[in-house]
């Protein structure tokens, strides 16, 4: 759990919210997906895909939304993240299987999805290829394919890393096992300070908010308890083609994008696919603001 709860198994800080573990799932090859839950237990099932180089317990940032929309919301880490045993060999097809074992073992039938960044790019592979178990698919700055049209509207701060990844994924591997430190060594400190002045101003607002701060910062300590849990999942996103076409989506698209966001672009490029797009103030991490989430659950939980 990401807060400790009292007696009655409330939240023992009243501004937090409480993540529920659900039992894992079991998957071939021995592995499981740690699974968890917010919001209201009896409510709607929506599916939410964290971050990179995050966890399950970013889930928790949507609990008042959920709750207030009676939206049982599910999150699990993906394989390499948390508690979730790494997956040799991973590509991003494989979230297909993965979300079909969850949702046969919870008996939901087809949901809404959601997810953030390096979520949402698995979202994306979802909404493309996945209609029998997605409903309607919602991303939030997802991260983009590094295929050389995408590249070519996105800035050097973000194509440059893409590319490496495709090119020369061993460098790459060094250099974000740098940038990507966590810890309270002198690397550690010194890759969370570059990492702060690189922010947006909007994206700094925000995680100065303790709700926000408190959950995204257990979040990133549970997703980097496997080493270079970052950097793997980034390998997969950008170090390959997807599989997928993502000209068309088989399921309704709604995309959320910040207005400062590296990747506003792309998303706004889904439109040609039929999306529909939705504006925030900020960046990456901006829309971690009450509005937006309650925005995200309500689109989320149609249908």
């Amino acid at each position: 759990m990401s807060v400790e709860a009292d007696s009655e198994g409330s939240p023992a800080d009243p501004g937090a919210a409480l993540v529920r573990d659900l039992p894992p799932v079991a998957r071939p090859g021995g592995r499981s997906l740690a699974l968890c839950e917010v919001g209201d237990p009896t409510g709607r099932p929506v599916v939410y895909f964290h971050g990179t180089g995050s966890s399950r317990l970013e889930a928790a940032l949507y609990d008042e939304a959920a709750r207030a929309r009676g939206v049982r919301m599910l999150c699990w880490d993906r394989p390499g993240a948390g508690g979730s045993p790494a997956q040799p060999g991973r590509t991003m097809r494989d979230v297909v299987d993965d979300t079909r074992a969850v949702l046969d073992a919870l008996g939901t039938g087809r949901v809404g999805v959601v997810g953030l960044s390096g979520g949402g790019s698995h979202v994306l592979v979802l909404a493309a290829s996945a209609p029998d178990l997605v409903r309607h698919a919602v991303v939030v700055n997802a991260g983009p394919p590094a295929e050389p049209d995408v590249l070519a509207l996105l800035p050097s701060s973000v194509s440059g890393p893409m590319r490496l990844a495709r090119s020369r994924p061993r460098l790459f591997r060094g250099l974000a096992g740098l940038t990507q430190r966590r810890g309270t060594d002198v690397l550690g400190r010194v890759a969370e300070a570059v990492r702060r002045r690189g922010l947006d101003p909007t994206d700094a607002e925000v995680l100065e908010r303790p709700e926000v701060r408190r959950v995204l910062e257990a979040a990133a300590e549970e997703g980097a308890r496997q080493p270079g849990a970052w950097t793997d999942e980034a390998l997969v996103v950008w170090g390959a083609p997807w599989g997928v076409g993502l000209d068309a989506f088989a399921v309704p698209l709604d995309v959320f994008v910040g207005t400062e966001d590296p990747f506003r672009r792309y998303g706004e490029s889904l439109t040609r696919a039929g999306a529909q797009l939705h504006v925030f103030p900020g960046g990456h991490v901006s829309g971690c603001v009450p509005a937006v989430l309650d925005h995200v659950v309500s689109v989320a939980a149609r249908g």
